[in-house]
Formats: C-alpha cells, structure tokens, sequence
C-alpha cells in the first residue's frame, strides 16, 4: 500500500511542476490510478465548493435496463463497508441475499410472486437496517460544516457536490474519496420508492411532459431521446445486480475528477489527494456505444397536446460540446434573441407579434441542436391564441434574416462583449467555475480552451457566423407543434407499503469514531469584513452604498426605490413595460437596445411588494454614458402600447389555464393558508383592470415609484469618490424625495383552530401537503435557538422530517418545515412545511408529520452536530463581494451592526438540546396550525383527516381573484 501511495504522489508530484499556469491559480493533475484532479485557488472565498463526477449517466445504461445511472445516485449516500457499517460481518450475508432476491423478482412474471418477493426484500432489509447506519455518510458531512449536499444524474455525467469550510479539507478528501470504495447500496427498497415518487411528481409537471415531447423527436434513435429517470416499465423491474455491475463499469478512475475551487491550497494538499482518492482501485475504461445522428431532411412536423399554451419549436442540427462551431453557433441563435432583446426574433415581440421567444443551441456529449422556440400572440379582444401556423411563418422569416445576412457589425461586436461581460461575472462564483471545469472534463475539452473562452469569443468573425447559419439554420428541420390539451400522463408507478427501515438510534460505525477524531486544519474565526463598504448620502434620503470590485471592471449598479406594488399595484406591470421601453422624443425601444448594446450595457427593471428596482451591468468605461441613458429613460419613459397588449395577452392567458394546472393551484392553496385574501393570486388587478390599463397611467407610476427615497447599490473598480460623482450627477434623483415606509411584512392569517384546508383535483398525480403555523415576534436573541431547531427538525437528510418520512418510509420525494422570519423585528414568524407524496399515501404522511410535530422526539445525540454545523455555516457563509453592501443592510435591519456571527458564535458554543427542546415547547407543541392539501379524492381519508383539526372543503374559484373575471 505504502508503495502504490508513493508512486501516485510521485506522478501527482511531476505533474503539478508541469501543468501551464492557466486562470487564475488553476492547478491540473492525473493521479497515478487516472483520476483527473483540476483545484481552481481563491483565498478571497470563505468555503470550498467539491465535485466529484463521473463520465457517466442515462445515456450508458443498457437499453432493458434503464435508469440505472439515476437509481445509482441515490444510493450512493448509504454508505460503504465502512461508512455506516456497525457490523459488516454479519450485515454482508442479508446484503447478498438482497441482491439475489432482487434477480429472482425480475425473472418472474407472476405478479403474485413479485409481490411476496418484495415482502421478502423488506423483512431482510428490516434487518440489515439493524446493523448499519444508512444515513452516517450525511451525518459526517453535516459534522464538518458540509452545506447544500447533493448530487444530480444527466444523460453524459453524474456529479457529487457541495460546499464546506476550507479547514474541514482533510475530512472531504477521506469521507468524499471512501464513499467510492466497497460502497454498500444499503435501503435500495426505499430508494427505489423515492424514486417512484420523483417520477410520479413529474407526472404533475407540464414542463417536464413538453421537454420529453421535444426530445423524443429532436434525439429520436439516441438514449437522448428518453428520459433521465428511465423508463417507467424498468424502473418497476429493478435489478440490484445490475446496478452493481454498471457501479463496477463506469465508476473508474480514468472516468472520474476531482473539483475544488475556492479557498485551497493544491501544494499544501497534494499529498491527501494521493492519499485518499489515490487509493481508488484502477480498473479498464468501459467501451463507449455509439448512435448515428438524426438524418433531418426537409421540414417535418410533429404535433402533441401537451401544453396550457401552444407554442412551436423549431429544431436544427447542431453540433456536439467542444465542436469548433459551438461558440460561432451560440453568436449566431443570439442574433435571433439574446438577454439584451435585439434580435430577430426579439423585435417580433417588442412589435407585439409574439408572447414570447427564445433561441438557443443544445450542445450535448455526443450530439447538438439548435433550438427556436415562439409562443403565439394572445389575442386580449378574441381571447385565443394565434395559430401555431402563422406563428411558424413569423419565426422562419426572422430567422432568413440572419441567414441573408441582414445583420450589423455591431451586433457582432455587442453580443460577443455581452458573452465576455457575462463570463467574467460568472467567473466570480466558485459553483460555475467548478461546473464549468466539470463541463470540460465531460466532453473531453482542452483546458487552454476553456480558460481562453472569451479570446475564442472575440476571434469569431462576421463569416463564421454567415458560414454557421447557412451550414445549420436552413431548410431541414423539425416543426414541433405544442397544443393545448390536457397531458397524457405516462402510468403511474404505485407505491407499495413496506415496514419502515429503523436504524439503531444513538449508534455509529468505527469509521465515524475514527473520521470525527481527525485533525483538521487551523480554524480561523474569520468575519465578513464590511469594512471596505462605504456609505454616502446622494441626496436628502437617498444613499449610496459602495463596494470595491477586485475580480474584474464589470460594474453592477442597482437602484432600490422605496415604493413597490403595495403602494401602486400596476407597478409590476409598468416595470416589465420598462424592459422594452424607449425614451420619448428620443429612442424607439429597439433604439435604446441598441444604444445600450453598443456601450456594452444590460439593463432590467422589476417590482417588488416593496421596491422598484432598476439592475444595470457593464464596462466602467461607459458607465457615464449607460447612466444618462437609464436617466432619461426613468424620467421620460416611452412605453408601448403593443407591448402592453402582449402582456395584456400574457397574463389573460396564463389566467386562462392556471385552474387546470395543478402546480399553480399548489401555489394558490399554500398562498392562501398563509395570507387569505392577501394571496398574491387574490389581491391582485382583476381581468377587468388588466383590460383597462393604459400607457398613460403606467408611465405616471413609473415617475411616482421613482419620486421614493432611494438605496443605490454600487460595485466597481472606480474610486469611491469618483463612482460617486458619475453616479450623483447622472443618476434619475429628484430633491425632496418621498420617505419609504418599506420594507414591509405581508400579514399573515390568524389561526386560532386547527384547520385542515382540502382542495379537491383529480389530476393530480401527487398530493402536495402544505403546513402553516404562526409562532412569536422575531428578535435576533432567539436566532441561534430558532436555527438549531431547524436544523434539527429539518436541515438536510439528518433532519427529523426528511429523515422520518422519505429515509425511513419512503412516503415523499421531498419533505421540510423550518421556521421562517420576517424582514423586520417585532413581526411574527412562522412555521411551513411542505411534502409531495402519492395521493395514497397522503393520510400516512400527514400522520408521521403531524407526529413530529406534536411530539417532537429527542435524539440527544445529534447535538454535537448541529453545534458543529452551525459554528461552521457561521463562519462560511460569506456574500460575495457584488452582494455585501445588501447583506450589510439586511443585518442591520434585523438589528444587528455587522456579521451576525460575532453575537452569535459564543450562543452556539453554549448550545444544548434543551435549548432545542425548550423552543420547540416554547413555539411549537400544542400551537393552533392550518393544513393544506391538493390532492385526488378518490385515495385521500377525508374522514381521517379530521383527526388534525376541522375540515374545510375548498373550491379553485376561492383561490383566486373572482371580481370582473372572464374565465
């Protein structure tokens, strides 16, 4: 062994020494076993982000075996021989029986016989539950500060991440690297159950059928045609074995890396990396399959009722990831819309000829396309939408305009500035940089290419793109007609009721004593340093809050008006006008784009309940220029009156539909249990008003928002004094602003009787449980106590929901309830929960929930992990730096001066499970509560339901605004 660890540190060792200093700090190495390592340095981070991914997913299972890759992800967290194991000896013997039960299920046909099968599978996994610890891999992560752990399947990779404090390196490198030796797939019945539920619940989701009908038809013959979940006929046929075996296949060295980015050190962990992830076994690269590409000739239309709306989507060829037309095709589709609306496509909808457009390359591992996408107008007078047809005929002429070549220099220029602007900012975040690094690994790209994306960029030329158009976006491709209708849903896969798996409570494996008896590196109480934030009135109220910008000269500007849509409900709508608004007497709306285009400026406007916010980004060298054109437009808006009329069209449509949909009648019912008649979907302009509005009106609400107190948020390169002069002398600021009386909290219902809402849907594939309980005036003394409680009730898969409902009895894809604080002190908290379970398992859901609730049980034993966590999200959670002057706000809202950690370190260092269990008490146990419920009829107790307090059959129509409806 010693041997083995010596000649993978050796390698690692020469490597380093000759790896070309790309990016900045970016280290990039082979292990000896043929493990990729890339660690991109940042000692400005607070954490590190890790990824360890896998140049595998859907696409490499074996077509009888499908979503096997996806099945694979989720045991990968119970453990190993090690991890989680309290007697491998004696659990080893019911694992093998498991496994060989599983291929006895799958060769019968006998429905009976699967199902004493199952049986059998649950009693043995009863007791291997006995021996082992399912949830300790979880735990550890929880105990060293671990945050937002989660992985995630696609068709070309599958991926393990999630962020952790820069000193618990040593701890990552062990746990994150043992998880791949020997593991054990311990609770795959109850996996496999959760897996169901994730299935059903995209049954619910009519995105999710829309992506799977443009799939099946722009990938048809690849596995890219069908879904990453698997087909729903293999996912009821499960082989162990075979997962096993697709483990064993791709799971290899040469096919993994290791990512880390953010405040690490290569040299310094050198070593470890040898000496944890080194000691993967090598074995062979699996042979790659390979599929002919989709032979698109002519135009072929396909057409399935699938959608709340129609819309078309148009399909070209494209090219695969790393292929030397990506970056040329990605300028190309951006002619035709881009995020600063001007292209083609884009001037359809700022002249009112569309609702909606979008166009985009897809560029997968082994094959790309190109994709136009255009949802009709809606006609506001006839109430219909305009046939997909003409919607078709409107879509390929903008596109024959790039293709004839009708575009400017210019336009070149200002889209490939946008995607270099944009990289950059991105480039400041530790998950697009490990993602991006990940991405490169996948499809086998050149690192020097990667890093050199936006020389790449800037070196496309106006040929390229004529070259790539003519090439790709011509006369062969796929007209996919989206319908309204109602979605055929794929068969649901019931769900059968098996024991729970109870593990030992208060047990660990020798590993976890072992992993938590470690040395970490040297802890360094390190604070957010508010410091470099510098803060100066620009008027009688307004502000301006300065924050040095050290990464690159991409300034961000946000303007914060102290009135939203409570103070004038038509803000909304007047500030999606201001997207595509012009200047009057001065610039069409296109116009201003382009102007803006041209300084390499973005711009977006949006409302709040309680602000007006104006978001502006580009080069500092035209900041001055970006700002007297964002005045003029503030102070002389031209909005137009075709883009009111598609938005009319927009939000009468969507209000056509929504009481079919069962995701948005989720939302009112959670709505409404929480704020009544101050739901978002009840206090909002009737139809009648929405018919009514006129440019007029919404311009004077423009120029009224902006008369407010305003808190300008500024972060640059610039001199503090020198943004400050730019910005106080061509900012839209008035004298005499009007005093802000935001932020404020929406009120929220009175409870005074348990109350169990139930709204009737007998679409729904799923019913989505939702818990309201209102608790006690925030103060900022009580955050450690209210944070400990949700860590313990509900933080990650440790939490006692999560853990009770989806862990132990698979009854829920996704489970939670935390308490949830206002935005200013002395206003009530609250308590909410969420599970989405099968309508059958609804009641058994409520019941384990309702359980928690009302008698929380004690496990005494988490405390040493929920101080640890806590400590450690404490001191890692840093903003980063374009965010800091707005967290410095919020905080000092809240009532405290600076980082809340220097309060509140010494409180967590005192923490006990008294604490916990007193606010629960205190708060919780016994307090009146509402529940909501959406669900089938047919398969829910209603009788049952009574249990939990009164119950109140409801309507959709009670959901949402019925005054001048006219649907």
């Amino acid at each position: 062994m010693k041997s083995i660890k010596h000649q993978a540190l050796l390698l690692l060792t020469l490597l380093l020494a000759a790896a070309p200093a790309w990016g900045q700090g970016l280290k990039a190495f082979k292990l000896k076993n043929g493990l990729s390592v890339y660690i991109w340095e940042d000692n400005t981070k607070s954490d590190v982000y890790g990824i360890v991914a896998v140049r595998a997913g859907s696409v490499n299972e074996p077509a009888e075996y499908t979503g096997l890759a996806h099945y694979l992800e989720h045991v990968m967290f119970k453990g190993t021989d090690q991890i989680g194991a309290l007697d491998w000896a004696k659990e080893k013997p019911l694992y093998e029986q498991i496994i060989a039960k599983y291929d006895e299920r799958a060769a019968t046909d006998d429905p009976a016989r699967k199902e004493a099968i199952n049986r059998e599978i649950n009693e043995l996994s009863v007791e291997e539950g006995k021996l082992s610890v399912s949830n300790e891999f979880s735990d550890l992560m929880e105990s060293i500060g671990g945050k937002n752990l989660n992985a995630a399947t696609g068709y070309d990779q599958t991926y393990y991440h999630n962020s952790f404090p820069a000193y618990q390196i040593n701890k990552w490198l062990e746990i994150s690297s043992q998880r791949f030796i020997n593991p054990v797939f311990r609770t795959f019945q109850s996996e496999l159950e959760n897996v169901y539920e994730e299935y059903n619940m995209y049954q619910d989701d009519p995105g999710s059928q829309q992506r799977n009908f443009l799939f099946s038809k722009a990938f048809e013959g690849h596995p890219y045609a069908r879904d990453v979940i698997g087909l729903p006929e293999h996912l009821k046929n499960p082989h162990l074995s075979r997962l096993i075996d697709f483990y064993n296949q791709w799971y290899v060295p040469e096919n993994m890396v290791l990512i880390l980015v953010g405040n690490v050190n290569a040299q310094q962990i050198a070593r470890n990396i040898a000496g944890t992830f080194g000691r993967l076994p090598n074995r062979p690269l699996p042979e790659r399959k390979t599929w002919p590409d989709l032979n698109i000739q002519g135009r072929t239309q396909h057409t399935a009722k699938v959608g709340y709306y129609p819309s078309v989507c148009l399909i070209y060829k494209g090219v695969p990831a790393g292929h030397p037309d990506e970056i040329p095709l990605e300028i190309a589709m951006s002619l035709l819309s881009n995020s600063s609306h001007t292209g083609t496509l884009d001037k359809l909808a700022l002249d009112g000829e569309l609702t909606d457009c979008a166009a985009m390359p897809l560029t997968m591992r082994e094959q790309g396309r190109n994709l136009v996408q255009c949802v009709p107008l809606y006609d506001e007078n006839q109430r219909r939408f305009e046939s997909n047809k003409s919607t078709e005929k409107k879509a390929l002429k903008a596109i024959r305009q790039i293709a004839d070549g009708q575009f400017a220099d210019w336009q070149i220029e200002a889209i490939k500035m946008n995607m270099c602007r944009d990289f950059d900012v991105q480039m400041e975040s530790n998950t697009f940089k490990g993602n991006l690094l990940m991405d490169a690994f996948i499809n086998e790209k050149d690192l020097a290419r990667v890093l050199n994306y936006k020389d790449e960029v800037m070196a496309v030329t106006t040929d390229d793109i004529k070259r790539v158009v003519k090439q790709y976006l011509n006369d062969n491709y796929l007209a996919l007609y989206i319908e309204q209708g109602k979605t055929k849903k794929a068969e649901k896969i019931q769900k059968p009721g098996y024991k729970p798996i109870e593990p030992p409570v208060g047990k660990q494996s020798l590993y976890a004593m072992q992993f938590k008896n470690m040395p970490i590196g040297q802890v360094e109480e390190k604070f957010i340093d508010f410091s470099d934030v510098q803060v100066k009135p620009l008027n009688d109220r307004s502000k301006l809050y300065y924050t040095p910008n050290t990464e690159n000269n991409v300034f961000s500007l946000t303007l914060r008006y102290g009135a939203g849509e409570r103070e004038f409900p038509k803000l909304g709508i007047a500030a999606e006008l201001m997207n595509n608004a012009g200047v009057m007497g001065a610039y069409e709306p296109q116009q201003l784009k382009e102007e803006l285009s041209k300084l390499n400026a973005t711009c977006q406007v949006w409302a709040s309940d309680d602000y007006l916010y104006i978001m502006m980004r580009g080069y500092e060298e035209t900041l001055p220029q970006a700002c007297q054109l964002l005045s003029r437009q503030i102070l002389m808006p031209q909005l137009d009156d075709k883009q009111l009329s598609r938005i009319k069209g927009s939000v009468l449509g969507s209000r056509q539909q929504r009481k079919e949909n069962v995701n948005t009648l989720a939302d009112a019912l959670s709505q409404y249990i929480r704020y009544g008649e101050k739901s978002s979907y009840i206090d909002e302009l009737t139809d009648k008003q929405m018919l009514e509005l006129q440019i007029s009106e919404l311009t004077g609400d423009i120029n009224r928002a902006a008369n407010y107190e305003a808190e300008i948020f500024y972060c640059g390169t610039l001199p503090f004094e020198t943004a400050y002069n730019v910005l106080s002398q061509n900012l839209p600021l008035v004298a005499n602003e009007r005093p802000t009386t935001s932020p404020q909290d929406k009120s929220l219902v009175s409870v005074t009787e348990n109350t169990v809402y139930f709204l009737p849907n007998d679409d729904a594939e799923q019913a989505q449980i939702f818990f309201f309980m209102p608790m006690g005036a925030y103060d900022k003394k009580d955050d450690v106590q209210r944070d400990a409680f949700n860590q313990y009730f509900s933080g990650g898969f440790g939490g006692l929901v999560m853990n009770e409902i989806r862990e132990k009895r698979s009854m829920a894809y996704y489970a939670g309830a935390q308490v949830i604080t206002p935005s200013l002190p002395g206003n009530p908290t609250y308590m909410y929960g969420h599970i989405g379970t099968q309508n059958d398992k609804a009641n058994d859901a409520i019941d384990v929930f309702m359980g928690l609730v009302n008698n929380m049980p004690r496990n005494t034993e988490r405390i040493g992990n929920i101080k640890s966590y806590l400590r450690q999200e404490a001191l890692s959670s840093h903003p980063d730096f374009r965010d800091k002057a707005q967290y410095l706000r919020i905080f000092q809202r809240m009532g405290y001066e600076g980082d809340p950690a220097k309060e509140n370190l010494p409180k967590i260092d005192a923490l006990t499970f008294d604490d916990i269990a007193k606010f629960y008490e205190q708060n919780v146990q016994g307090k009146p509560y509402a529940i909501g419920i959406i669900g089938n009829p047919k398969m829910i107790d209603l009788d049952r339901l009574g249990q939990y307090g009164k119950v109140v059959r409801l309507n959709s129509r009670k959901l949402f605004n019925t005054e001048d409806t006219l649907f």
